[in-house]
């Protein structure tokens, strides 16, 4: 009998990364392999980022936000400010810079995250603080730029339940809500078109959930029902006889199913479908041919509102049904103050002066166009736009602009090169003049001397030959044990909890000056309650 090997899938869901609850696959070689790269909570992530760039969207709700990892990258800051108006003279040549994508950064101004786990929103709150002034002090070893913020953004995390109207939410301009409806109970899921479509109206809302078609990949065709229980999950429900991805799985549409609800809540709130479909194929091909059939692991759309005037009266249809209560903090973070700063033909000679003496001090006759950008100095004297900075190189008699070969690396020349290039290797201290039979742990002075009395009888040696040795350490190979640990090459069935809401709680609210939770008063209690998480 042949022996049994252990798998292991993964699929990370959005709102609970936890690795401790995978499911364990144990197969004899018949049951295909299973693979997404990027992982599919990242192929999930990549699809909304790129709607949100393209459609340049500045305001945006999270509803299920889990910890707060889309929140944490749209809370990051855009690396300069949109492309000013009309602030440059005539000019004949395009100065606007996109770094090398075709879709613009993105500029968020408003920012909200809605889930009823406070544990999770514990992470979502310091994934969008701001940070400490002092940070790179306080981590000296913390890696990465830390990049100057032009614009002002707003970001809010609330704790409620999604049956339960806040009027924060009313006009947002997108809102996004990824693998979150399967999880909703029954008696909830018929509140969410009329909230998120009727009463909060949103000129876009980008939607998310598994394909229960392709859970089939994961086993071979006719596996029976017992063999594919110990993989997965019957209907907690008892609704169905379907076996679902994950323990909290209310329910898993099919794509037919999936775009049946899509349209019906389109035509009843307003809507047009601009896309439904899917994301995340596997990289494998299945070994039955099923790849069309089942098509992709998570199905998605994105409603785009009509602008037919009848917003109102839907909002007050939706109302009718729905009540809400609603509490609310923020946290603030603030631009700089030289954001949009207007260039004079002054700036512009300061901000010339100000790169071609940086790069004298790096001794670097060209410099990539973002490196330059990131150092404070010149980002901050050009008031965020990146352009009045290619202006003011393109107006310097001592620099130039160089595109290569795509239009899309540009680079910073600095004419005439530099006068003290950066010499790599000090004077004396080049591999070029270690002796030709140099042995390792001898003096070279030694050979220096051999050569001249004649070959050497006693030659120092480290004990092994070839090896070098550094100042009689050892260089040790770095533990690699936790690197292949939670992997997220491969999709896992993750368990975790989802409890029905029960209304509003307390809103997070993020405190600038003590670093803690906040207080929120509910509206009809007679004392403040505190969230403790």
């Amino acid at each position: 009998m042949a022996s049994m090997n252990t798998s292991t899938i993964h699929e990370i869901d959005e709102h609970n990364e936890d690795l401790d609850a995978e499911i364990e696959l144990e197969y004899d070689g018949a049951n295909p392999q299973v693979t997404f790269y990027p992982p599919l909570f990242l192929q999930r992530r990549i699809w909304i980022l790129d709607i949100l760039r393209r459609e340049s969207i500045v305001d945006v709700l999270d509803v299920g936000c889990g910890e707060g990892q889309l929140l944490s990258v749209l809370a990051q800051p855009a690396p300069w400010l949109a492309p000013p108006s009309e602030i440059f003279p005539d000019k004949e040549s395009n100065v606007e810079y996109n770094y090398k994508s075709d879709f613009p950064n993105l500029h968020a101004q408003r920012i909200a995250g809605l889930d009823i786990s406070a544990h999770d929103l514990g992470f979502a709150v310091k994934g969008t603080a701001p940070p400490s002034e002092n940070a790179k002090e306080e981590d000296p070893y913390a890696y990465g730029v830390r990049v100057t913020r032009w614009e002002d953004l707003t970001a809010k995390v609330w704790q409620g339940g999604l049956q339960v109207i806040n009027e924060e939410f009313v006009g947002v301009e997108c809102i996004v809500c990824t693998e979150v409806v399967e999880h909703l109970p029954p008696e909830i899921l018929p509140a969410l078109a009329p909230t998120l479509l009727g009463i909060y109206h949103p000129k876009r809302l980008l939607l998310t959930t598994p394909s229960y078609t392709f859970n089939a990949r994961f086993t071979r065709p006719g596996a029976p029902r017992a063999v594919r229980l110990r993989q997965a999950y019957a209907d907690p429900t008892g609704r169905t006889e379907r076996i679902f991805r994950h323990s909290d799985h209310k329910f898993e549409w099919t794509p037919e199913e999936f775009a049946a609800w899509c349209r019906e809540a389109a035509d009843e709130w307003g809507y047009d479908i601009e896309e439904l479909g899917g994301v995340g194929r596997p990289l494998e091909d299945d070994p039955w041919g099923r790849d069309d059939e089942l098509g992709d692991a998570s199905l998605v759309v994105s409603f785009c509102r009509k602008e037919d005037g009848q917003q109102a009266a839907r909002g007050e249809r939706a109302r009718s049904v729905l009540a809400g209560l609603a509490l609310g903090g923020r946290a603030a973070r603030i631009a700089h103050e030289m954001a949009r700063q207007q260039p004079t033909q002054e700036s512009v000679k300061l901000i010339g002066d100000t790169i071609k003496a940086k790069m004298e001090s790096f001794r670097e006759a060209f410099i990539p166009l973002e490196q330059m950008w990131f150092e404070p100095e010149v980002s901050v004297l050009c008031g965020g736009w990146i352009e009045v900075m290619i202006w003011a190189v393109e107006e310097y008699d001592s620099l130039n602009i160089v595109k290569g070969s795509d239009g899309k690396e540009w680079s910073i020349e600095l004419v005439g090169g530099v006068k003290d290039p950066l010499v790599l290797w000090s004077e004396g201290n080049s591999i070029d003049l270690i002796p030709d039979n140099w042995i390792p742990g001898q003096d070279p002075e030694d050979v220096l001397s051999d050569e001249e009395d004649g070959p050497s009888t006693s030659p120092s040696s480290t004990g092994a030959d070839g090896d070098v040795s550094w100042n009689g350490s050892e260089i040790e190979e770095p533990d690699t044990t936790l690197a292949n640990e939670g992997s997220d090459d491969h999709a896992t069935w993750a368990k975790e909890q989802w409890s029905e809401a029960r209304g509003w709680g307390q809103a997070v609210e993020w405190d600038e000056q003590k670093h803690n939770w906040g207080k929120q008063q509910q509206w009809g209690e007679d004392e403040p309650s505190v969230l403790e998480i």
